[in-house]
C-alpha cells in the first residue's frame, strides 16, 4: 500500500490535471494533488495492477449499487413503455471465485429508478414517477416482489422503515414493516420536508421533525410515532415559508421568503426550548460538523462554522462550498472552483477553526455504503488504460493508494473492500481491494 501524507499542504500553485480519457457516466470528483503531483503519479503505479476478478453485465447508462454483499445493476430504460431491467449478483467470496447471479426482474416505470436500499433482507428500489416517488420492495435474496407503496424510503431505528411523501405542500409520513409493507403508524398532512435526528450506528433515524398542517413543529419517535416534543407557531404565525433541519442536539427553523432566509432560530432538541436566533443569516442550510454547525451560504460559495451555543460565526472559509463527510474533528469539503467539465476539488478542514488541513485534489468519489466505511477516490492512471483507487483518509488527512485496476473506466461503486467499476465496453468489473 502506498501512502501519501498530505500534512499541511499549502500554496497557491495548482498544476494541470494529468491527461485523461472522456467519461460517459458517473459522479465526478477527480484528483490532482497540489504541490505533490509528481510524487503521486509515481506512487499511483506502485501497487500491482490486477485484472477484474469477475465481470458483470450492464451497459452504458446503467446504475450500479454495491450493498450487503450484493451488486445491483439497474439497466437504462428500454422502449417507450418505461421498462427497466434490474439484476442482483452475489459478490464472490474471494478473487477468482466468479460472481453468481441471484435474480433478474423487469420493472415497468414511467419515471426513473434512482437507487437501492436494504432493510431486513428486503431490497428497496426507489422509483421517481412524474407524479411522485414509489418504493418497490423485493426479497434481496430471490427478487420476489413483496410490496409497492408511495413515498421515499428512509431507514428507522429498530429495523423500521419510514416512507416520506414528496409533496412539499402537504405530505404524508408512514412507518411500515419492511418485509410486508404493513403500516405501523402514519402522520397525514404535514408540510414541507421531514428532518431526521440521532441517526444510530447503522445510519437509521431515531427521531423525525415535522411541520404540522397547523403550522407547529413536532418531534416524533421514529419507532413508535409518539410525539416527544412540540413547538407551537409564534403569535401571528411564521413570517414567510418555514423549513426545519436537525444539527446535533439542536432543531433549527428557517423562515424564508423567495429572496433569502430571513431568520434562523435554534431550539434544544430534547424539549424544543429556544436557544438563539439569527436575523438574515446569509446561509440557507446547516448541519452538525463535530464541535460546530456547518452553514452553507444561501447565495455564493462561502462555508462557515457556527457556535452551537450562541449561533455566532466562529470561522468562515471562502474557498470551500459544501460538506461531503464529517469524521470526528475533520470535515471533507468541496471547493467552489471548477477545473473543467464537472470535476470537483476536495479538501479537509479542521472543524473547530475552519483551517485547511489538507488539499486532497480532484477525484471521482466512490463512498463505501457501509456506515463508517472508507471513502474511495478514483482517477485514470498515467497510461489512461487503468484506474487508480485510493482511500481518502479523512481522520488522518492522507491519501492511500489501494489498487490499480486495468481496463476500468470509472463510474465506480463500493461497499467495504468490494468495488465495481465500469469497463470501456459498458460492462462492469468487480474487484476486492487489498486489506
Amino acid at each position: 500500500m502506498t501512502l501519501i501524507d498530505l500534512g499541511e499542504v499549502r500554496g497557491d500553485r495548482e498544476p494541470e490535471p494529468a491527461p485523461r480519457p472522456p467519461r460517459a457516466v458517473g459522479r465526478p470528483l477527480r484528483v490532482v494533488l497540489a504541490g505533490v503531483l509528481a510524487l503521486f503519479v509515481l506512487a499511483s503505479s506502485a501497487p500491482v495492477a490486477r485484472p477484474a476478478s469477475a465481470v458483470l453485465g450492464g451497459q452504458l447508462g446503467s446504475q450500479v449499487v454495491v450493498l450487503g454483499g450484493r451488486v445491483y445493476v439497474l439497466a437504462p430504460e428500454v422502449g417507450s413503455g418505461g421498462s427497466r431491467e434490474v439484476t442482483a449478483h452475489a459478490t464472490p467470496a474471494r478473487a477468482g471465485a466468479g460472481i453468481r447471479t441471484l435474480w433478474h426482474m423487469t420493472v415497468t416505470s414511467t419515471g426513473r429508478l434512482v437507487g437501492v436500499q436494504e432493510q431486513d433482507g428486503v431490497a428497496l428500489l426507489v422509483d421517481y414517477q412524474p407524479d411522485g416517488v414509489e418504493t418497490i420492495a423485493v426479497d434481496a435474496a430471490t427478487g420476489e416482489r413483496r410490496w409497492q407503496q408511495a413515498g421515499y424510503p428512509a431507514l428507522a431505528a429498530g429495523g423500521g422503515l419510514l416512507l416520506l411523501g414528496d409533496d412539499v405542500e402537504r405530505g404524508e409520513l408512514r412507518s411500515v414493516d419492511p418485509t410486508s409493507g404493513r403500516v405501523r403508524w402514519s402522520v397525514p398532512g404535514y408540510l414541507g420536508r421531514a428532518a431526521f435526528s440521532d441517526r444510530d450506528a447503522d445510519g437509521a433515524a431515531e427521531q423525525v421533525a415535522l411541520i404540522t398542517a397547523a403550522g407547529g413543529v413536532e418531534l416524533r419517535d421514529a419507532v413508535s410515532g409518539a410525539v416527544r416534543a412540540a413547538l407551537a407557531p409564534p403569535p401571528g404565525g411564521w413570517q414567510g415559508g418555514l423549513q426545519v433541519e436537525v444539527a446535533g442536539d439542536l432543531l433549527l427553523t428557517f423562515q424564508h421568503d423567495e429572496a433569502e432566509v430571513r431568520r434562523v432560530t435554534a431550539y434544544g432538541l430534547a424539549a424544543l426550548d429556544r436557544r438563539w436566533a439569527v436575523e438574515r443569516p446569509g446561509f440557507g442550510y446547516a448541519g452538525v460538523c463535530g464541535a460546530v454547525i456547518c452553514a452553507v451560504a444561501y447565495r455564493g460559495s462561502e462555508l462557515s462554522g457556527l457556535d452551537p451555543a450562541t449561533g455566532e460565526v466562529r470561522w468562515t472559509n471562502p474557498r470551500w462550498q459544501s460538506v461531503v463527510a464529517v469524521r470526528g474533528d475533520r470535515i471533507m469539503v468541496i471547493a467552489d472552483e471548477q477545473a473543467g467539465g464537472t470535476a470537483s476539488h476536495l479538501g479537509v478542514l479542521d472543524a473547530a477553526t475552519g483551517r485547511e488541513v489538507a488539499d486532497l485534489g480532484r477525484w471521482d468519489l466512490a463512498f463505501s455504503r457501509t456506515p463508517g466505511g472508507p471513502y474511495y477516490g478514483t482517477r485514470p492512471d498515467r497510461d489512461g488504460r487503468s484506474l487508480v483507487v485510493a482511500e481518502l483518509d479523512l481522520a488522518g488527512a492522507v491519501v492511500r493508494v489501494r489498487d490499480v485496476l486495468p481496463g476500468a473506466a470509472g463510474d465506480c461503486a463500493a461497499d467495504g473492500r468490494d468495488i465495481v467499476c465500469r469497463r470501456p465496453s459498458g460492462t462492469y468489473g468487480w474487484w476486492r481491494l487489498p486489506a
